[in-house]
């Protein structure tokens, strides 16, 4: 059985008081007015019972206080709040025609919460619309009359093969110029597929002049500049697995290909000119393919920045030439175009991903941070493990820059280390508490001992919490005194990550997890714990899977490798069967990447759901309202079905690799306060209909997706589910790309 706490006393004020008042009969019998609270002498025991009280408080706190020291000697520290990350874009809507350099480390605002941008940032007086060319089915009735339209034009750049020894059959493939969907407050996260959804895998990106500026000024302006793009990767994707550490590098991940237009000293298109572009030279280029980050290309010399002109309106946007803008106004702005492209898919590589929620220019990242600079934090006394503190929390470790006053009056940087028992003689190291701030030094032995009476100072930067986790366009305050002539500073995109630190009751309650695990993904309860802890992000239920493969068909033996099934605690727009998005996923990766074996191979994966479809028919008892019996029986059977506590039949959640029967549900219905009985029940799920059974294996849980309920016998499944959509597919062709108005769609 677990040990008790004994608590020494646990009687309060007015407790000791009554106590002491039933024991004067005993003790004083002549005192017989003690019942009168202006009694001197119940004056006295009053005082006495609260300095008593105050005894009895001190000394309960000492079982706490040896918890705590224990924790303390253990070397396990409190869990600090994590930082929200995000990216802010800065637009020169009014200010000169400039570049505006800008180094990292500028302070931005969403109210009171500050952030700090971690990329340097080169502020153009630019505009961007970002386009793709969506394309026509053939199947569309007005197809007929587009490919007549453009009869003339085809047969002219058929010519144009020709004439240079090139027999080509030039087949039409219609688009309209559709500019990307940015995220707003009601659609966060849209995802344009530039596999699926573009006739050329590809982006446009307009880039403009400001309002009533001449393009030729702009161009002169940003010659040779550093142009920040940014760029997030649809949240809906899956992450790349946590592969075992092996010396064989990993195989380079397709990058997205950067251009520009190239039109030469020649402008003028004529028939059968094809569209050039340059490969821009790319200073920075993270895989936005998979996590969101900035693209920082160099723009080529002001000659070299144009776009085309087309004497011949109909052969605007056709091929590989940027889509035809039917906006006039726009179209005056015009500075010059980049593309934005998949690479060419090779058959080693398979289907690259190119679903992207947002492109923007003008960006960088920021992190939920206040910077502190040459914070004095005492003065050395020679001691061992001498001890000193931050005055601010959470601190950002990786941001400390600590330095120790010599001798001679100069400042020596000492470096931080997870480890001072491996630390040399004179290894100038130290280590830091984030949570609390504490940072400590060596013991002259193992790392070096501050000198006596020598000054000791730190600049680092702190915070976190979930006050950073701010929705689209909360950023927009800087106090930088570059920003405020005509700058915009935004959001795109919604902040994540900003989560509480641990408190210390919490921190009390893991002690027994962390000396099972030691911080170590070795057991699968190990798994299970230390997911659960994940700072940034709310988990709901974790499953683990060992000798799991989430591949297609899903392998059951693999050795070494171990799949984790993570649901998040919330979702607004499905709260019983949430779905995590790839920001969650990569966070607990992030989490499990250092605490793993080095052999272990991990997947995270969230939850695949089969549709359920249910049609009921039921009898209401007499005397019960018959809408609150069936809204009962749909909060019922919505529950049961749930992914997360208390839904299953074990509350904690529909459990994996269990069989789904129908004549449980029936029971589930029938157990409904008001339920008399059943008639009728039909089950389907997915597109499968008139089962009695279903095995869910693997990562599959069930969702509720279509309930009919009614008195009497139960509607047919297949009448309620005739009417869905039977999405046909049609193939991508990649001939000639030809624009098609709006307008005239």
């Amino acid at each position: 059985m677990p040990l008790e706490l004994p608590v020494l006393d646990d009687r309060n004020f007015e407790q000791l008081l009554a106590e002491t008042k039933r024991r004067i009969p005993a003790h004083t019998p002549e005192w017989t007015n003690y019942n009168v609270e202006s009694d001197p002498g119940i004056t006295l025991v009053q005082l006495f019972a609260f300095l008593t009280d105050n005894l009895l408080y001190r000394a309960n706190r000492i079982p706490e206080r040896n918890r705590l020291k224990f924790l303390q000697l253990l070397g396990i520290p409190l869990q600090p709040a994590a930082a929200a990350e995000g990216i802010i874009t800065i637009q020169n809507e009014r200010g000169p025609v400039a570049a505006l350099q800008l180094e990292k480390g500028i302070v931005v605002a969403a109210g009171s919460t500050q952030f700090l941008t971690r990329d340097n940032l080169t502020v153009l007086p630019l505009q961007a619309q970002v386009y793709y060319k969506r394309p026509i089915a053939e199947s569309d009735p007005r197809y007929a009359e587009y490919q007549l339209r453009y009869e003339a034009l085809l047969a002219a750049m058929s010519l144009a093969e020709e004439a240079t020894g090139v027999a080509a059959t030039l087949k039409p493939v219609f688009y309209e110029s559709v500019p990307m969907t940015q995220p707003s407050a009601t659609d966060p996260a849209p995802v344009l597929d530039m596999v699926k959804e573009t006739t050329d895998q590809a982006l446009y990106l307009a880039l403009l002049a400001p309002k009533n500026v001449d393009p030729a000024t702009v161009r002169a302006a940003i010659a040779n500049k550093t142009l920040s793009i940014g760029i997030a990767p649809a949240l809906s994707d899956e992450v790349a697995p946590l592969l075992p550490q092996r010396r064989a590098q990993r195989e380079p991940l397709p990058d997205l290909m950067y251009e520009i237009a190239a039109p030469g000293l020649q402008t003028a298109v004529a028939a059968g000119d094809k569209a050039r572009y340059t490969r821009l030279l790319i200073r920075q280029q993270p895989d936005v393919l998979t996590q969101e980050g900035i693209v920082q290309v160099v723009l080529p010399a002001a000659a070299d920045l144009a776009t085309w002109t087309f004497p011949e309106p109909m052969q605007e946007g056709t091929g590989a030439f940027p889509p035809a803008l039917e906006d006039e106004e726009i179209q005056g702005r015009l500075v010059t175009w980049l593309r934005i492209r998949l690479p060419q898919q090779t058959e080693q590589q398979g289907v690259i991903n190119g679903r992207l929620s947002w492109v923007g220019i003008n960006a960088a990242r920021v992190v939920q941070a206040v910077p502190i600079s040459n914070e004095l934090l005492g003065s050395g006394s020679g001691e061992p493990d001498q001890a000193v503190a931050l005055a601010n929390t959470p601190v950002i470790a990786h941001t400390v820059r600590l330095e120790v006053e010599d001798g001679q009056g100069s400042w020596q940087l000492w470096r931080l280390t997870d480890d001072l028992l491996a630390a040399d003689l004179d290894d100038r190291v130290f280590i830091l508490d984030r949570e609390s701030g504490q940072v400590r030094f060596g013991t002259g032995i193992n790392g070096l001992r501050p000198p006596r009476g020598q000054r000791i100072r730190a600049s680092y930067e702190y915070g976190g919490g979930i006050a950073g986790n701010v929705a689209i366009g909360d950023i927009k305050k800087s106090q930088d005194v570059r920003l405020q002539g005509g700058y915009k500073v935004t959001n795109p995109l919604p902040t994540m990550g900003g989560d509480r630190g641990e408190t210390t009751s919490e921190g009390e309650r893991n002690i027994p997890l962390h000396l099972r695990h030691r911080d170590r993904l070795v057991t699968q309860q190990d798994f299970a714990d230390i997911t659960r802890r994940t700072p940034g992000v709310d988990v709901g239920r974790v499953e683990v899977l060992p000798l799991f493969k989430p591949t297609t068909p899903p392998a059951t033996n693999a050795a070494g490798i171990v799949t984790l099934l993570v649901i998040p605690e919330t979702d607004a727009l499905q709260p019983r069967w949430p779905t995590p998005d790839r920001l969650f996923l990569q966070q607990v990766c992030s989490h499990l990447d250092g605490r793993r074996l080095v052999t272990t191979e991990i997947y995270v994966r969230g939850p695949v759901y089969l549709s359920v479809h249910l049609s009921i028919g039921l009898q209401v008892q007499e005397g019960h309202y018959r809408d609150d019996v069936l809204q009962a029986v749909r909060e019922r059977l919505a529950e049961y079905l749930s992914a997360l506590p208390p839904g299953g039949p074990e509350e904690t959640g529909w459990p994996l690799n269990r069989r789904l029967l129908k004549k449980d549900l029936e029971a589930v219905v029938t157990r409904v306060t008001g339920v008399e009985y059943v008639d009728s029940m039909e089950m389907g799920v997915g597109t499968s209909l008139g089962l009695d059974e279903f095995d869910l294996t693997g990562l599959h849980l069930p969702l509720l997706a279509t309930l009919a309920l009614r008195e009497g016998e139960a509607e047919p499944l297949a009448a309620i589910l005739s009417g869905g959509d039977t999405g046909d597919t049609a193939p991508i062709v990649q001939p000639v790309p030809v624009p098609v108005a709006r307008s005239t769609c």
